[in-house]
């Protein structure tokens, strides 16, 4: 009898898949594990074909407009509270971070980040 880990059947790829926006914006997992979006406007998120005990990450990035609503699909599911929020400010960024644990649904958590830039002023 053999040993050994058997194949993943969603193994993480080395890349983020762009996922250009859409209303809906459906990312598909058979497609990858990672995703990205810029996004321009308001939308619902949903991901497909996921996979019981597979991982995915979602970065979506709020354009320099911001203020848009980011509606996720039914079968998201949050950690621990249950709810976490999307920050539309703009040019936010927002990580997305899912484990499959049961069927139909999907266990989550999101990490926001607001870029800005930094000047430095020198007077003489």
């Amino acid at each position: 009898m053999a040993f050994g880990i058997p194949d993943n059947p969603n193994p993480a790829p080395n890349y983020m898949e762009t996922v250009v926006f859409a209303n809906p914006l459906n990312l598909d997992a058979d497609d990858s594990n990672a995703f990205y979006s810029l996004i321009t406007g308001d939308t619902t998120l949903n991901l497909l074909n996921t996979r019981i005990g597979a991982t995915y990450l979602i970065q979506l990035d709020m354009d320099g407009t911001g203020g848009h609503t980011i509606t996720l699909g039914s079968l998201f599911r949050g950690v621990l509270t249950g709810t976490y929020s999307i920050d539309t400010v703009a040019d936010a960024v927002n990580l997305i971070t899912i484990f499959v644990a049961k069927a139909g649904y999907i266990i989550y958590s999101i990490n926001n980040t607001t870029i800005s830039e930094t000047t430095t002023t020198t007077t003489t």
